[in-house]
């Protein structure tokens, strides 16, 4: 049986039924690639294997001293025994709550994922008038609010391929999918943040090997990412802040 990326992120997600999850764990055992992307898709895979990996290989050992024959320990000794392996133990637990990674946000997990496409991986796809409104017209379904497919298309230096419902935390999370005049592949994401969810200014990073440029506005997180680290983004990045209205 094959699993698209999208079934597996939902695996990782907790998104599928029993079902559904008994089937990609079976083929994860009898299958050493399909367990390769599996582990390529969890970004907290590597992140959690570190943490442990700077944690002592035993537990911390006290050495307690050899009782004298035929005497009894006094009470007191062992209280102070017992405070200093509490101690022990305390230290380790706050090592690793000091160290452990935090949370990834669904910047960095889009990130992640895009960095998985290549050229071939959008040469492909159903780019059809009737295909595209399809594919639109759920993903404005489950955000909530319109895409402005019309400004999408006219992207500058990008020929518009898909788009497709992925999830978050349970928050929809849309990919837009675009290919430059290489081939290369690019993104255009959009996530339903809520009301309240703060506006935030243009932020250009690098995440995952890949350029990128979020922002937030009116209960929306946007993000834009290239198909390198030196991806340019000025063009599109002017055309969506100004021509993408919410």
């Amino acid at each position: 049986m094959k699993f698209s990326d999208e079934t597996l992120l939902a695996y990782l997600e907790g998104n599928l039924d029993e079902a559904e999850a008994r089937a990609v764990e079976s083929a994860v055992e009898d299958n050493p690639e399909l367990e390769q992307r599996l582990m390529a898709l969890d970004s907290f895979a590597p992140l959690v294997q570190a943490v442990f990996e700077r944690l002592p290989a035993q537990d911390p050992k006290i050495d307690l001293p050899e009782p004298e024959p035929h005497t009894q320990p006094a009470v007191g000794g062992l209280r102070l025994l017992a405070v200093a392996a509490s101690v022990a133990v305390v230290a380790v637990s706050a090592t690793f709550w000091a160290t452990r990674p935090q949370p990834m946000g669904w910047a960095e997990q889009a990130a992640i994922y895009q960095s998985l496409y290549v050229p071939d991986t959008i040469a492909a796809l159903d780019t059809s008038s009737e295909a595209l409104a399809a594919q639109f017209t759920l993903a404005e379904e489950q955000l909530g609010r319109s895409l402005n497919r019309e400004a999408l298309e006219a992207l500058p230096g990008m020929e518009l391929k898909r788009a497709q419902v992925l999830s978050f935390k349970g928050k929809p999370l849309i990919q837009v999918v675009f290919a430059d005049a290489q081939g290369q592949p690019f993104a255009f994401c959009v996530i339903r943040q809520g009301e309240g969810a703060p506006n935030k200014d243009v932020k250009e990073a690098v995440l995952s090997g890949l350029a990128t440029a979020t922002w937030a506005q009116d209960g929306y997180g946007y993000m834009l990412i290239g198909s390198s680290g030196q991806s340019d983004l000025s063009g599109q990045l002017d055309f969506l802040t100004e021509n993408f209205a919410s």
